[in-house]
């Protein structure tokens, strides 16, 4: 909008001015001001900047070919140092040969009206650059929060989980094995006494300790299925490896067991494909159904049938499928794979 004011503006200084001189008619007065107008205009619209800079040098020259028509030069002032920059000021070589007062003080106004324009829209530029800058650092530091928070909540969930499994160690290293030696103490003692009485409340007192025993060791497993976060152990094993990923969909409470040979299961599959295959990637899949967890381990290495030899991990994965009544499938047609189908209630 600045734009199109200064222009009329110096368009009716010239007309005024020439108007009031007379030498012009002026309807071609007229036609001449709209026609820089309209050149000034286009070379403003113009988006190839080779073209903008001929155009405006163009001017300049039939200026300097006829000057009779230098009143048309101010007309070409405005946004020329916007678009031009050190080149606009050639816009002063026709009044070296046809100096007039008026539209040299109107070029020179134009230009330095322009300059105060483009350097405050630098200015505006800059402060914007500066607020992008500034909200771009205020994500990341709300993203950093955010990861701090989520590690933290994380290192606090461990934390409880190591301070669980050192609970149920304690427990069955010590209380569980007093009262073991306990209840045999008491059974030994029920079998050597003679007196009626006496041999029913030990064997009373005895079955009161191994009651307690057993509550002992529920509450021991039930801190220890609580404690073993397979999901985050098997993310701990593929941490260290490169292009590895996990898929764990499952919402049902396993058993310590069950987590802890799935876990051996991985870990053995993983320290296989560290030692033997030449893949480069490395995928674990655990996801449940209605009745089955499917557990499947594969890499993109090369292995084939003909090379293929059972040793002592691929063994023991073997013998803990088969111990548990869980159906196993090895396939080395594309890459090495392990496929366990696990029956939830076995």
């Amino acid at each position: 909008m600045s734009k199109i004011i200064i222009h009329v503006i110096v368009a009716l200084i010239v007309s005024f001015y020439e108007f009031e001189k007379g030498n012009i008619a002026t309807e071609s007065l007229v036609f001449l001001v709209l026609m820089g107008i309209s050149y000034s205009m286009l070379i403003n619209i113009l988006s190839n900047q080779k073209v903008k800079q001929a155009l405006f040098i163009l001017g300049i020259l039939i200026v300097l070919m006829l000057p009779q028509f230098i009143f048309l030069l101010p007309l070409l002032a405005p946004s020329a140092f916007l678009h031009f920059n050190r080149a606009s000021f050639l816009i002063f070589i026709p009044f070296l040969g046809n100096f007039h007062v008026l539209y040299l003080t109107l070029v020179g106004f134009t230009l330095l009206w322009d300059i105060l324009l483009v350097s405050k829209d630098v200015e505006i530029v800059n402060l914007r650059k500066e607020k992008y800058n500034l909200l771009d650092n205020v994500n990341r530091l709300s993203k950093s929060i955010d990861l701090l928070r989520v590690e933290k909540e994380e290192d606090e969930i461990m934390t409880l989980m190591d301070e669980r499994n050192r609970i149920s160690r304690e427990i069955h290293d010590t209380a569980g094995h007093t009262l073991s030696a306990a209840v045999l103490n008491l059974k030994a003692l029920s079998m050597t006494t003679r007196e009626t009485e006496t041999k029913e409340s030990l064997l009373v007192l005895k079955e009161t300790l191994e009651k307690g025993l057993q509550d002992i060791r529920r509450v021991m497993y039930d801190l220890r299925d609580s404690s073993f976060d397979l999901e985050n152990k098997i993310m701990e094993l593929l941490e260290s490896v490169e292009n590895s990923n996990l898929t764990y969909i499952v919402d049902s409470n396993l058993s310590y067991g069950v987590k802890y040979d799935i876990f051996t299961i991985v870990r053995e599959s993983l320290t296989n494909y560290l030692k033997h295959s030449d893949g480069e990637h490395f995928k674990v899949y655990l996801v449940e159904s209605d009745r089955f967890l499917v557990l499947k381990i594969e890499d993109d290495g090369s292995a084939p049938n003909k090379e293929f030899q059972e040793g002592l991990g691929l063994y023991s994965i073997k013998k803990k499928c088969e111990e548990r009544d869980w159906k196993i499938n090895i396939t080395t047609g594309q890459g090495f794979g392990i496929h366990v189908l696990i029956e939830k209630d076995k």
